[in-house]
């Protein structure tokens, strides 16, 4: 990779980041790891919370798995950026330390493991929006498509695939020592009046992570990442949720014309009753899961978009890695961070099941009293 002074220089592109990025990024960067670890720290706790409701038994459908499945992707994320948040930016250790050859590992190993994990939840959101467009337009086939052993297969290529498509990021980087300082001032004598002054490089005690300097290397890496891990999954979402949006205007239209064709024939209470009647039988709770899931789909879509637009303009001007990614990194990183964290609110706010869930787990595990006769109905997708 071109370093942005050779290749930029100081050209119009260096402008775009320079310097109010620059100096944006050396005030930010001095708050992140503490803002990043509360979230992480609180994220891991609901994440936590998501799997135990979501995987109880009367919670049981496609829906739920794929949510679950979700939970324990983002749950390892957070878990894995803890420790990568002590030794980077609150910098936990001496400076030798957090500059070992074992940080280092730990670095590169970061960067695949969250990358990875956070694509599995990439696509296991596309997989969710998939089986709620099946469920609400193509009602018939959600049991045959959309069932138990389809749901489990989606989740576990979800998990397979993943690793494999983030191999590239594999061979992006590389742990390299940093040659130590030169020392001229040792000398020897050889006779009485020879003197021989040589130079002794220190050995190194210092590793660091390196891009690869195969440009065609890392602009092919670059294009994987914005494109097939980040691009093409957020235009997917978007028209899946375009057409949900469609799909459920169309349903509330005709449920309208059901509703007034019933007033003809019947008087204001039979009316309510059959209005009454038509959200017991699903078509209410079809709704709120679908606006739920709609909302985690604007979420993931606010979290990633900007992510693969920048990862897009690095692929196209790699010289600009340096300059720009790297001012915005750690912003990026709290907005992906704050995506995988804030789903449990979501739940919460939007599903009268969830709250009713966790509400009858937390009574089981805290000292609270208990109401009697509470029943449940489980969530189909």
């Amino acid at each position: 990779m071109s370093s942005p002074e050779g290749e930029a220089g100081s050209g119009s592109d260096v402008a775009y980041c320079v310097p109010g990025g620059q100096v944006f990024q050396s005030v930010y960067v001095q708050f992140h790891g503490y803002i990043a670890l509360v979230i992480c720290l609180l994220g891991s706790v609901a994440n936590s919370v998501n799997i135990a409701v979501l995987s109880r038994k009367e919670m049981a459908s496609s829906t739920n798995s794929i949510l679950t499945g979700l939970a324990v992707a983002d749950l390892l994320v957070m878990i894995d950026y803890i420790p990568f948040a002590f030794l980077i930016y609150v910098k936990v250790g001496t400076e030798l330390s957090r500059n070992s050859y074992a940080a280092a590992v730990f670095v590169y190993f970061h960067s695949i493991f969250s990358q990875t994990f956070h694509t599995v939840s990439i696509w296991l959101t596309i997989t969710l929006a998939i089986w709620r467009y099946i469920a609400i337009k193509f009602p018939q086939m959600n049991r045959t498509f959309c069932n138990k052993r389809n749901t489990n297969i989606a989740i576990t290529l979800a998990y397979a695939v993943s690793p494999v498509l983030c191999l590239p990021i594999y061979f992006a980087m590389n742990i390299e020592p940093v040659p130590g300082k030169s020392n001229t001032n040792s000398t020897l004598n050889y006779t009485s009046d020879t003197n021989v002054t040589f130079s002794r490089i220190e050995p190194a005690s210092k590793f660091a992570i390196k891009m690869t300097t195969n440009g065609d290397l890392l602009t092919a890496i670059f294009w994987i990442y914005s494109v097939f891990i980040k691009l093409i999954p957020c235009i997917v979402l978007s028209i899946l949720s375009v057409c949900l949006i469609v799909k459920m205007k169309s349903s509330d239209r005709r449920r309208q014309k059901l509703l007034k064709k019933s007033a003809i024939t019947t008087n204001e209470g039979e009316k309510a009753r059959l209005n009454e009647d038509g959200g017991k039988r699903g078509g209410g709770r079809t709704d709120r899961t679908t606006r739920m899931l709609l909302a985690l789909l604007g979420l993931f879509l606010a979290t990633e978009l900007p992510q693969a637009l920048f990862g897009l303009l690095t692929a196209t001007a790699p010289h600009l890695f340096q300059v720009c990614y790297y001012t915005f990194g750690e912003v990026m990183d709290l907005m992906a961070l704050v995506g995988s964290a804030i789903n449990f609110v979501l739940y919460c706010s939007m599903s009268r099941q969830f709250r009713s869930t966790f509400t009858r787990l937390a009574r089981k595990l805290l000292p609270l009293p208990r109401p009697n006769g509470e029943q449940l109905v489980p969530l189909k997708s």
